[in-house]
């Protein structure tokens, strides 16, 4: 599994394999896909059905806050808009830390996908501004308005409700990114088959866990034993985890995939493809280190697993 807490740099780097492989425009196509507003994917359309303009506030407030989001945002529903102001992108931000980490560059185009989100809004007729001065050092900003109240002036009176927050105000923990990695498996793996599926993932894995490799091949498999446990402990999910780790042999079992858990409770439907950004990401894990991996069991209701690295 791919924690949330790890999705940004796998959603930038599907967006780079998509353009890399089939070209720039396919990723328009994936970015309609994944924010076709059906109600099934990114939800903030079925904030914006039944609240209206408020709808954007109320989606928001909620994302940002898991995301631990630098913003203020603010909503006047008398004058009929509603403005973000993100002052740090948790998203852009990582990528960026990550480029100076490891090297590992953002797709060219990553804010980009968030214009995307005006497919939801316009469902109700509402208009969307997306300011981009700044997506260079991870700040940007939006402006929703209802063609049919909005005079044109963004005022901050009385009638305006605002939210202001800083990153340190909240824990990162966005649980809902399950569902956009699980959509993203489903496009590759229905679309391109199960050999681009794995060359995505085994990129990622060699990109984003390059330490991680270095690490294991000095230390063993001691090193891996223990991003696991990382991985479930970040997802607040330890007690799902069986972990056995000697010097010739890792033994791993999940009772329960906590990501598999969000997406049922949330009513998504898992793709039969999610269990491979499990499987072909330990064992591209293992083949870049030297290791043998052997996935010895999977359960697609619930996502329980095991599996064994060895020497």
């Amino acid at each position: 599994m791919i924690s949330c807490t790890e999705f940004i740099p796998a959603y930038s780097e599907l967006f780079s394999y998509l353009d890399e492989t089939h070209g720039r425009e396919e990723v328009n196509t994936f970015w309609k896909y994944l924010f076709e507003p059906s109600g099934s994917g990114i939800p903030l359309v079925n904030f914006v059905k039944k609240e209206g303009i408020r709808g954007c506030f109320s989606y928001w407030s909620g994302t940002l806050n898991e995301e631990a989001a630098d913003f203020t945002m603010y909503l006047n529903e008398k004058a009929g808009w509603f403005q973000l102001v993100m002052h740090h992108c948790p998203s852009k931000g990582r990528l960026l830390e990550l480029q100076k980490e490891i090297g590992v560059k953002p797709f060219r185009d990553y804010c980009l996908h968030c214009d995307s989100y005006r497919s939801a809004v316009a469902q109700i007729g509402l208009k969307y501004i997306y300011n981009f001065t700044g997506v260079d050092h991870a700040a940007c900003s939006i402006l929703i308005y209802d063609p049919k109240v909005f005079d044109g002036r963004v005022i901050v009176d009385s009638s305006t409700e605002i939210m202001e927050r800083k990153a340190s105000d909240n824990e990162y923990f966005h649980r809902d990114f399950h569902s956009s990695l699980n959509r993203g498996a489903e496009y590759l793996g229905e679309k391109y088959g199960p050999e681009e599926l794995r060359a995505y993932l085994v990129r990622y894995t060699n990109n984003v866990y390059c330490k991680l490799i270095e690490q294991a091949r000095k230390d063993g498999l001691g090193a891996i034993a223990e991003k696991i446990r990382d991985t479930y402990r970040r997802e607040k999910a330890e007690d799902v985890l069986t972990l056995t780790c000697t010097e010739d042999r890792l033994d791993v079992a999940v009772s329960e995939c906590p990501a598999v858990r969000h997406l049922h409770a949330t009513g998504r439907t898992v793709s039969k493809w999610y269990r491979y950004t499990t499987e072909y990401v330990m064992q591209a894990l293992a083949d870049a280190c030297g290791f043998r991996f052997t996935m010895d069991a999977y359960d697609e209701a619930s996502g329980a697993a095991s599996y064994h690295f060895t020497k």
